[in-house]
């Protein structure tokens, strides 16, 4: 029994010195959250395009045209020496050659391109009885949305 007066006592004083040094000691105000910057997202990649269309009577190794013209003979081979940008391997190319008068499709090809970044592509037209006098038009598409177009005529 004598235990139990001691202890009970000693436990007592125990808990008010516990209470009081914690009711004493200056409450500390919550820390606000630490912002982290804000990052901006990274702009989008440029959107792969047609840069340019050149007609020519020829394409040299290098991807340039040879005799660039506008004006060709029937019997000419024409070429369309296509400069694309931003481009992704896998992005379809293509061209439709037309005879303007009746909107007649002549010709169509197209090539999936096999590199990223700018690409040089080369497409033609040729007939071995030649192509009729007359004026017509090649569009470019990319990924099947119209690029640019380039327009020439045939005269003997």
């Amino acid at each position: 029994m004598m235990t139990r007066r001691v202890l009970f006592p000693a436990l007592l004083i125990g808990l008010i010195l516990a209470v009081a040094v914690s009711g004493c000691g200056k409450k500390e105000e919550p820390k606000p959250p630490v912002q982290q910057p804000v990052q901006a997202a990274p702009p989008p990649p440029p959107a792969p395009s047609v840069a340019s269309v050149t007609l020519a009577k020829g394409v040299n190794i290098t991807w340039e045209a040879v005799n660039p013209s506008t004006q060709f003979k029937p019997s000419d081979r024409i070429n369309a020496l296509v400069k694309t940008e931003n481009v992704v391997a896998g992005n379809l190319l293509g061209v439709r050659w037309q005879y303007v008068k009746t909107s007649q499709l002549v010709k169509a090809d197209s090539i999936v391109l096999k590199q990223n970044g700018p690409n040089s592509s080369s497409f033609f037209i040729e007939r071995a009885k030649g192509l009729p006098p007359g004026e017509y038009r090649v569009d470019v598409y990319l990924n099947g949305a119209m690029g640019k177009s380039a327009s020439f005529s045939v005269a003997k």
